[in-house]
């Protein structure tokens, strides 16, 4: 079957236009809050980048202080966010139409299979990127549907979900790493552009009020980009399932 990029789009529109007070109130909590707080308590580190070795070691240092600095505010954005993506695809692709609670409850008993392939994903992703960028642009192209398989086909075990997967997307990474690509550089565009704003108005940007009003700016951005990558990873997902 021929994937129209098109027709997902307009599908997650319509599904945005049908249920908007359900799924931005999912949002508002598993996307939106969590990624405020990050903003506002995580611990900033300054990095030096120079040109030699020791430049190049007191970066890493640094990243590895300010990853155990935060780890458990990443830590929480990352589970809720997970939560939240998978309430919305309970939602969506769950024949019997579960209410929030009941999709909360699944999600609930879920949870650690939910949490082991992302973080296999994961783990294959930054492997991915360390082999020159190109192997983890395909692990991006084809895990997109994992999630989708493992909520919308409970039935399915862990590796057997994410051999559907791969077959859903089988000849299809360019398409989807197009979309993804469209979603995400967009949103990262428009985070920016807050952030130089909130600079240039606040005198480098360390006015506490300014830099509360970008945060929940910034928070509400990457809350509609996790809304749109779920809405259109769930219409992509039916259009290819019910195909075989």
């Amino acid at each position: 079957m021929r994937l129209s990029i098109a027709a997902a789009c307009a599908e997650a529109s319509h599904i945005w236009k049908r249920d908007r007070d359900v799924i931005a109130a999912v949002g508002g909590v598993f996307f939106f809050l969590p990624n405020l707080a990050l903003s506002l308590f995580m611990r900033a580190t300054s990095v030096t980048v120079g040109g030699d070795t020791q430049d190049d070691q007191a970066l890493l240092a640094s990243m590895q202080s300010f990853l155990v600095d935060n780890a458990p505010l990443l830590a929480f954005q990352m589970v809720a966010e997970l939560v939240g993506v998978a309430v919305l695809l309970t939602l969506l692709l769950d024949p019997a139409r579960p209410t929030v609670g009941e999709a909360l409850r699944i999600v609930a008993r879920r949870l650690p299979v939910l949490v082991a392939v992302t973080m296999l994903i994961n783990i294959a992703l930054v492997c991915g990127m360390a082999l020159f960028i190109v192997p983890g642009l395909y692990v991006i192209g084809r895990a997109a549907l994992v999630l989708p398989v493992l909520i919308g086909e409970p039935e399915r075990r862990f590796g057997d979900a994410i051999g559907r997967a791969l077959d859903l997307t089988r000849g299809r990474v360019i398409q989807l790493l197009s979309l993804w690509a469209l979603i995400f550089i967009g949103a990262y565009f428009v985070q920016t552009l807050l952030q130089g704003l909130a600079r240039a108005a606040s005198s480098g940007g360390s006015n506490p009020v300014t830099l509360g009003m970008v945060a929940v700016a910034t928070s509400a951005v990457s809350m509609a980009t996790a809304i749109a990558y779920t809405l259109v990873r769930a219409a992509i997902y039916r259009r290819l399932a019910s195909n075989g």
